[in-house]
């Protein structure tokens, strides 16, 4: 059975930009992929030729890097869900703080058994960091990590604090 992977990020180039490894590691494995971004966001190039040559399926998103567009969000989490469901979705990768939030909550909402992956690229808590991104990222990250089945992190403060959480 073809497995199906939805990539969720907050920013439409980031998958053309940052993850050509993922993406050829999935289709090795024969998967097919799913891409939900906004696409209003072009923080990176898009290269559409390279979604067309790995036919990878895109879903526009409404969602917004920012946590405080709430409304935004929500209406992006209830997208997300509804392409989980309707896609059959097995895997879901998310990236990005918000990527990572909405993506592992949607996972959870959707009622389908799905693999949550999440992949932190840099926890906005950290020592030095200023006392509101403790007290906002800290508890969402740990809440969330039981949503989660892998936790990817990319440095060793990270990974000591990933330690911590209690995964799915």
């Amino acid at each position: 059975m073809r497995r199906k992977v939805l990539i969720v990020t907050t920013v439409s180039g980031f998958l053309y930009q940052f993850e050509k490894n993922a993406v050829e590691i999935w289709k090795e494995k024969g998967a097919s992929l799913h891409y939900a971004s906004n696409f209003q966001i072009k923080a990176y190039e898009f290269e559409a030729e390279f979604f067309e040559k790995n036919e990878i399926v895109c879903h526009p998103l409404t969602i917004e890097k920012s946590p405080y567009r709430i409304g935004r969000n929500m209406q992006a989490l209830k997208e997300l869900i509804r392409i989980i469901r309707e896609e059959k979705i097995d895997i879901v990768h998310c990236h990005n703080p918000m990527g990572g939030v909405l993506g592992r909550l949607a996972a959870h909402l959707s009622g389908r058994e799905v693999h949550v992956i999440y992949t932190a690229h840099g926890f906005h808590f950290y020592k030095g960091a200023p006392l509101k991104n403790w007290l906002l990222y800290y508890p969402a990250e740990k809440f969330l990590a039981k949503y989660t089945d892998t936790l990817i992190t990319i440095n060793q403060e990270d990974k000591n604090i990933a330690e911590t959480f209690h995964l799915k």
